[in-house]
Order: structure tokens, then sequence, then C-alpha cells
């Protein structure tokens, strides 16, 4: 009876359909990044395949080859590639986009259409805003003995945990494209002599660039009042009042960050008050062991030089007429008929913006 069974079951497997739309690796040329800039109308970019290259006793090693097209849309640049490399061109496995920021002056939905609607799209690509050519940071294929892709994956992902960039993929990028209410931010990643350096976001209006960024540490402090910082953030202040220069930096590491943002409204005109408070280590501070009232002492300065960078980043941010906060946003949620009375994209330099950052000590380091 058993034997019966098993026989039935196998004999109504082979009716069943197998897998109908493979797709063999060994057959694809599998781009792992891609550079877009401006040529002009058109579009110039340039792909990094991935290959494996052998190096004796039956082993391999990866391997970058780089391939440079024309086109005129995404979608005409990987028909182009296809022509020239072996296999089917795939960006399946796709890491990282790099576009030059001459290209996103431009609207840049265009350039990510194609990765929305492909459904073999790898929606976890990182974006990345290059000052300059992208294609000048992919030309080489490597940095410094290491695959470019995997560098720059790195340094992103380390930029993460440190506050440094939001974690921003293109799977996340399109709610944020189609809010009318908020603006979406890049990081801004710089070449100096043959070493990559994240200096800080780029920030768009209306899906374009504005040709603006927050550098440092006030990119760092604009994540944390988005309350989209990372593991940690490091910031060094100026103490003005010191005599002695080495004495001048005092260095804090978040451990803990929580911002709020509240609207009001006064005179019929919106107010937002962002509250962001930090719990900090104390890492470098030149002057000496601190007893209880440097620490109250400490703890007012850090407040206040805190609070006068994040009015720096709001400042910027109004003169940029970008609302990476999701000011309008949340108008939209709690006064939807106020918001329509607004053009957001050109009314947001004149919203009213005012930020408070609370700092607390909660070590000033190991011995102390």
């Amino acid at each position: 009876m058993k034997l019966l069974k098993v026989l039935c079951l196998c004999s109504l497997l082979i009716t069943t359909a197998g897998c109908w739309d493979q797709n063999f690796l060994k057959q694809q040329s599998l781009a792992f990044s891609v550079g877009y800039d401006a040529a002009g109308k058109k579009i110039k970019s340039m792909s990094i395949v991935r290959s494996l290259k052998p190096t004796g006793n039956g082993q391999t090693e990866p391997f970058n080859n780089t391939y440079e097209v024309i086109g005129t849309t995404p979608l005409d640049v990987r028909a182009a590639m296809n022509e020239i490399t072996p296999g089917t061109y795939s960006m399946n496995k796709l890491r990282v986009i790099l576009m030059g920021e001459e290209l996103v002056k431009r609207d840049v939905y265009p350039l990510f259409d194609l990765y929305f609607r492909e459904a073999r799209s790898n929606i976890n690509t990182k974006v990345i805003i290059t000052k300059g050519k992208a294609v000048d940071f992919l030309k080489n294929g490597y940095i410094q003995g290491n695959l470019i892709t995997d560098a720059i994956n790195e340094l992103l992902v380390s930029g993460e945990k440190e506050s440094i960039v939001p974690k921003l993929t293109v799977g996340t990028l399109l709610p944020i494209m189609f809010n009318p209410g908020q603006d979406i931010i890049l990081p801004y990643l710089e070449e100096n002599n043959g070493n990559m350096k994240i200096k800080g976001l780029a920030l768009f209006n209306e899906r374009k660039s504005t040709g603006k960024q927050l550098l440092g540490q006030k990119a760092s402090l604009l994540l944390l009042m988005m309350n989209k910082g990372g593991k940690t953030a490091q910031f060094s202040l100026d103490d003005k009042g010191a005599k002695n220069t080495l004495n001048k930096k005092i260095t804090i590491i978040t451990n803990k960050s929580k911002s709020k943002i509240k609207l009001k409204w006064e005179s019929g005109q919106p107010v937002y008050t962002i509250d962001l408070k930090l719990n900090v280590f104390i890492s470098e501070y030149t002057k000496g062991i601190l007893n209880k009232r440097d620490v109250d002492k400490l703890t007012d300065f850090l407040s206040n030089s805190m609070t006068e960078m994040a009015e720096d980043v709001t400042k910027t941010l109004n003169e940029s007429n970008c609302d990476a906060l999701g000011l309008g946003h949340i108008m939209m949620i709690k006064n939807p008929e106020k918001f329509k009375g607004y053009d957001w994209d050109k009314d947001f330099k004149d919203i009213k913006i005012v930020p408070k950052v609370k700092v607390s000590i909660i070590s000033n380091g190991v011995l102390y």
C-alpha cells in the first residue's frame, strides 16, 4: 500500500512544471557597479563586470572588467552593454550606483525607473553622488589593491554605522522620491590622491540636486535629527576660550540619540521645533580630570555648541529648499488642508525651524 502511494506521488511529480525561468550565472556578465554621467543630452555609463581569473592549481580570483557606453536612457545603456559584454549583461547582483554631480542637476527619477520596474533588480543597491564624474571613480577597477565595488560598499557600510551616511538603497529611495513633503539626500563621495572619502550628503529638491551639500559633522547631525543615525556619531568641537592649542578640541561620541519634531502655529505661520537629546562619551578632553562642576559646565557648553551647529544645518536646508527632515510630511498628516496652501518645494525656504540639542554626559572615560 505504501509502495502504491509512492508511485502515485512520483507520477504526479512528472506532470509538474520544472524551473521555467532559469538564468545560469556562467552565461551572464554580472555588473557589480554602474556609473552614470552627463554626456550632453545623453548618458555616459561605465559598468564593472566581475569575472573569475585562473591563478593555477585549479584556483581562481575575482577580476574586474570595465565597459563604457553612451545611451539615451538606462535601458538604452543596458542594451548597448549587452552588445559588448560576453554573455547576457545582467544587473541582478548590482551593489552600487554612482551618479556624477553634473548629471543629478536633472531629474534623477528616469535613472531609477528601470531598477524600480525590473523584477530581477537588486533593490538593496546603494546609491552615491560623486564629486566630478562617476566614471572616473570606476575606470581603474581597483583602489589600493581592493576591487572598487567592494571598497565603495565597505566605505558606505562603515559610514552608516558611524552616522556619516543614511541607510538608503534603491528600494527605500522610491517612496521618498514620490513624497511631496520630503526630499532625498544621498552620500557625496570624493576622490583624493587615489583615496575615496565620504564628504557628506548631497541635498536634493524636486528630485534634482541643489548643488549644495552638508559636509562632515553637519551631515551626521542631520541624520541624528532625522532619527536615522547609526550606532555612533563623533563630533569634535572648538573651545574658543582655551588658551592652549592642545586644549581647544573637545571630542564626544554619541551612545544614544532621540529626536522629536513638533509643529505649532504662530500668527498663522508654521513653526517646527526639533528637540534632540544626546547621550555621549567624552572621547577627548585634554584639560585634565573632570569634577562634577566641570561636567556641568561642559554639558552646557556642548549643548550650546551642538545647538549652534543644528541651526547651521537647518539654515542650509532652508537655503537649499531641501526638506530632508520630512517637515512637509508632518504637516500633511496633521494639517492636510493647510499643506495644500503651500508650494512646498518653493516655500520651504521660508519655513521657520527651531532646533535645540540637549547633551547628557554619561561617561568621562574608563578611569574617571
